[in-house]
């Protein structure tokens, strides 16, 4: 246990944290504490403010933030003697996060991490920002201690009519009105084509994020919806070029595959390195969506799968744990080399020109034009902030295959042999030359759910001759296992958030709703009725923890005393809303289990009401949502499938219902040999159709129906005549 020294490095508190986070700043000299009543006690006793810290492990600034702050004794020493400090996990903790986020951008116009706030003893925010210098920190750190000794009776005034600004924002009443969804989306996809760059692809300028899920995950529905009409085809122009400038850029790990977070620059060139598990999930997802939309023949349907597949390979070889579930990030920053003391930012990804000539020799010259290697380095230096890029090389796609051999007398063939060999040759230095970035290695529920999706849409479209089809269902239902054993409570139906040597905090709303689509997209990838019957549980249970019977619609934290005000924060950030995802959720939970029909179209009017008046007002915040009420503006359809659910089993029938991109689709199983008992329970078409197969002894055809408004044509056994509905 530490005590308010600044001397130099000690374990403080944090040694006994779980959080790879917090571990980082265990030798701090800083007298942290974690989030709980034991900080809260302590600040309350001595009257002192609270300095709170919210990062991530694997955020660069945290680290810069930590090594020249948090590391050095003087100013340690000016945080033991005048503040409590706490220290907060960002990725276990959402709901603090979020609440002093929405301070944060409320009182500066914005927002990011490392987040520093300070708090008075009752948790009410006064002051906050981001990255501070070291000088700047310390000053900051004085002046407050000072306002706080002087005048802390201003500093709580302040604090307490914040928090109550925050909770009435949070309080909004629900509008029934009638909401026009066609409208809301024209202006959603009317302001990203607007903001789209038309040369390097993305919207807006730089840094550049994919932010799949204000963008390609919106414009993909969109494009499905105006399918045949110009406006669907610049919709998916739009967002297949994004992504083909993406997979094209130095944003992609050209060596080891994966993606980093974002890029710095307008080209999507030089990336912060770090590598989420969220971004991997929805890029996955986004990419074969896109895939389907395009002509099978285009060329980029092909680097759409071939971006797909790259992210694949990375999460099964670097982000899987041996139990089935998956890690949450990699690191920006490491050690150059094995003897190196201090890390530096992209230092595992980037190469001067004599490393490649060194290691590739005579196909140096070749991989060097083709992947822009340049012999002063390729980083702008604008794009480089503290330096640590001069000289060195981020690898991306200057010139195509064909300019390639042009330029080289050589055919497209040979040129992409040798690009094969040279990237194999590279990844085997690295790995053996250089010390790996740190992994955070705890597991989070709601990534895994995100990325459950994306493998169980792998599962379904990806081209065979990838061979990774098979892989990606093996990993959803190694992720969904691992959840299941270890932070699914069978008796409560209660999900936790994190794993790390044991399960960590209670789940919040975004475990619930990413688990539940991603189950729903594991029971239509895999036909088994398990994952459908689970994620209704886990729907109840959602409903029951986070559903405002009282103002209607769903909170995004769950119940706790410190967390001044639960919210109902229905905006997409770099992951979508779990609002919004819980809204498409309700909306196929209501077509799989069609006798709760009422009940879930309920709870769907409930969330559109409370978040009318934002939906109107600023519909591209919300553009999650704007695409799930989009897909029941246009009805669902359900597609009942009768026939084998076993993997070996390849249908004709199920593969044309799978091709096209079908955004209002909801696929059922029933497979003769073991109906769906337990969803046929809740689902009145489905009792029929067991109880038919039952009376014949479980021998018919294999065939599709296809339902709208839960009206069903008659079974179609013809595989052109089912592709002929489809159209």
């Amino acid at each position: 246990m530490s005590t308010h020294s600044g001397d130099g490095p000690h374990l403080n508190r944090l040694a006994q944290a779980k959080s790879p986070y917090l571990l980082q700043h265990a030798e701090n000299p800083v007298d942290w504490y974690e989030w709980g009543a034991d900080a809260f006690n302590k600040a309350k006793h001595e009257n002192k403010p609270i300095f709170l810290s919210i990062g991530y492990s694997a955020c660069h600034w945290c680290h810069v933030l930590a090594h020249e702050s948090f590391e050095d004794p003087v100013t340690a020493k000016l945080m033991n003697e005048y503040y409590v400090n706490i220290k907060v996990d960002r990725e276990e903790r959402p709901d603090v996060d979020r609440l002093y986020m929405m301070f944060l951008q409320a009182t500066s116009g914005g927002g990011g991490w490392p987040m520093s706030v300070w708090l008075t003893p009752d948790l009410h925010p006064f002051f906050a920002g981001t990255y501070f210098p070291p000088g700047q920190f310390r000053q900051i750190l004085s002046k407050l201690a000072d306002v706080w000794e002087s005048s802390s009776d201003r500093c709580i005034t302040s604090g307490k009519q914040i928090i109550e600004a925050l909770r009435l924002a949070s309080q909004m009443a629900p509008d029934t009105s009638a909401l026009s969804i066609a409208p809301l989306a024209t202006s959603v996809f009317d302001r990203l084509k607007q903001r789209f760059d038309m040369v390097h692809g993305g919207f807006g300028s730089a840094p550049k994020f994919p932010s799949p899920a204000q963008t390609m995950h919106f414009l993909a529905r969109y494009a499905a919806t105006h399918a045949g009409e110009p406006v669907g085809e610049v919709a998916r122009d739009m967002a297949v070029r994004t992504m083909a400038c993406i997979y094209n850029g130095g944003i992609r790990d050209v060596v080891g595959d994966g993606f980093a977070r974002y890029s710095v620059d307008e080209r999507w060139h030089v990336p912060h390195f770090e590598k989420m598990l969220y971004d991997q999930a929805q890029l996955l997802s986004s990419a074969l969506e896109l895939a389907q939309l395009v002509p099978p023949d285009a060329p980029e349907r092909a680097t759409l799968q071939r971006m797909a597949a790259s992210i694949i390979t990375y999460v099964a070889r670097d982000l899987t744990s041996p139990a089935g579930g998956f890690f949450s990030a990699e690191d920006a920053d490491s050690l150059p080399s094995h003897e190196s003391t201090v890390k530096k930012e992209g230092a595992f990804y980037v190469w001067t020109a004599d490393d490649i000539d060194r290691i590739l020799g005579g196909d140096a010259p070749l991989f060097k034009f083709h992947f822009g290697v340049e012999d002063g380095g390729n980083c702008d230096p604008s794009h480089d902030a503290q330096g640590e890029l001069k000289g060195q090389n981020v690898l991306y796609t200057a010139h195509t295959v064909e300019e390639t051999a042009k330029q080289f007398a050589s055919r497209a063939e040979d040129v992409e042999r040798v690009l094969d060999t040279s990237l194999a040759m590279l990844k085997a230095h690295r790995d053996k030359e250089r010390p790996r970035p740190h992994l955070d290695d705890k597991i989070l529920a709601c990534w895994n759910g995100l990325m459950i999706s994306g493998l169980s849409r792998a599962a379904d479209v990806l081209d065979k001759s990838f061979g990774l089809s098979t892989k990606a269902l093996e990993l959803a239902e190694g992720s969904a296992a691992f959840l299941r054993a270890n932070l699914y409570d069978e008796q409560s139906g209660e999900l936790r958030r994190s794993f790390r040597e044991g399960p960590g905090p209670k789940g919040q709303a975004d475990d619930y709703a990413f688990l539940i689509q991603g189950l729903l997209d594991l029971y239509e990838a895999s036909g088994k009725e398990e994952y459908a019957v689970w994620a209704l549980r886990l729907q109840e249970k959602q409903d029951e923890l986070f559903f405002d019977t009282e103002g209607g619609g769903y909170f995004v934290s769950a119940p706790d005393e410190h967390i001044l005000v639960r919210m109902k924060d229905a905006q997409d950030g770099a992951e979508p809303s779990a609002v919004a995802v819980t809204l498409a959720n309700l909306q196929r939970l209501a077509h799989i289990t069609e006798d709760r029909y009422t009940e879930y179209e309920e709870k769907v009017q409930s969330v559109l009401a409370v978040n009318a008046q934002l939906l109107r007002e600023a519909p591209f915040a919300l553009a999650t949502m704007v695409s799930a009420a989009l897909a029941a503006h246009d009805g669902y359809k359900q597609f009942i499938f009768v026939g084998s659910a076993e993997p070996s089993h390849v249908s004709p029938l199920l593969q044309a219902i799978r091709r096209p991109f079908i955004s209002n689709r909801v696929l059922i199983h029933l497979d003769p040999a073991n109906p769906p008992r337990e969803l046929a329970k809740v689902n009145a078409t489905l009792r029929t159709l067991v109880a038919d197969i039952d009376k014949k002894g479980g021998q018919v055809s294999e065939n599709v129906r296809v339902c709208q408004n839960f009206a069903c044509g008659l079974p179609i056994e013809d595989v052109e005549k089912l592709k002929h509905v489809l159209a």
